[in-house]
């Protein structure tokens, strides 16, 4: 079956981003259980603003989801290492991803749109592969990669809380 899948990057203690995978069968039920989490007058979640609470509550709905997270570490923030992630997550989905969306950054904007192009060519999926650039509030699947990315770095019991379902992968 083919997948979605959501990226989003967290740039605290290095820089990590996460790519969730979502079978495209799941997206419209996922988007659904994410969407009835918000507030009144929230657009979005963020993981960085919620209290505790709602953060476990978040992560037990995510929890449920019949998702694989790959995570791509990388030691500094930089254009490169920026980079080399998208590159590897292209890499790593190029045969089974159906739909590719990152979070928009308008610092790097053009540079993940320029990435994302070329790793499409040399992998062979520009034809098969299709990939947005998005605002967060555009799409609720985007809130679990800042969710487990957040938990990712935080460590400890918000690390644990995650980890069944993360995979670490070199970019």
């Amino acid at each position: 079956m083919p997948i979605h899948v959501f990226v989003d990057e967290i740039k605290s203690k290095g820089f990590l981003m996460a790519a969730a995978r979502c079978q495209a069968g799941d997206v419209g039920v996922n988007r659904k259980a994410l969407r009835s989490l918000l507030l009144p007058g929230q657009e979005r979640l963020h993981f960085r603003t919620e209290s505790n609470q709602r953060r476990k509550k978040i992560l037990q709905i995510v929890t449920d989801f019949r998702l694989l997270v790959d995570l791509y570490p990388v030691r500094v923030n930089s254009h490169e290492a920026r980079k080399r992630c998208l590159d590897a997550i292209v890499r790593d989905t190029a045969t089974s991803a159906e739909r590719l969306v990152i979070e928009r950054d308008d610092s790097t904007y053009e540079h993940d749109r320029r990435c994302l192009r070329e790793a499409a060519h040399r992998f062979g999926c520009h034809d098969t592969l299709r990939w947005d650039v998005l605002a967060a509030k555009s799409d609720p699947l985007l809130w679990i990669p800042d969710a487990v990315a957040w938990s990712w770095v935080r460590g400890g019991e918000w690390r644990k809380s995650v980890a069944a379902f993360c995979q670490v992968k070199v970019p």
